[in-house]
């Protein structure tokens, strides 16, 4: 089953169904498909600490050590 690595603790809160403000109802319907996916149980979502995110290699200029460390934790060999 995939997992979803999240370090956004809004995000987890709303794919968990757990949050239901002013803000959040505009999101419309049509985007709810990941949210729906982890309660069925089809996609596992697993909160990590920011410093442990594996996105931050497409996302930022790292060391060459934090994109070997990124690596391993996506499973692909430095």
């Amino acid at each position: 089953k995939p997992t979803l690595l999240c370090n956004n603790s809004g995000a987890v809160s709303i794919s968990t169904g757990q949050s239901s403000s002013a803000r959040t109802r505009h999101i419309d319907i049509r985007h709810h498909f990941v949210k729906e996916r982890i309660q069925g149980g089809e996609i596992e979502r697993r909160q990590i600490p920011s410093a442990d995110n594996a996105a931050d290699m497409f996302r930022k200029a790292l060391t060459p050590s934090r994109v070997a460390a990124c690596m391993k934790v996506i499973g692909m060999a430095a």
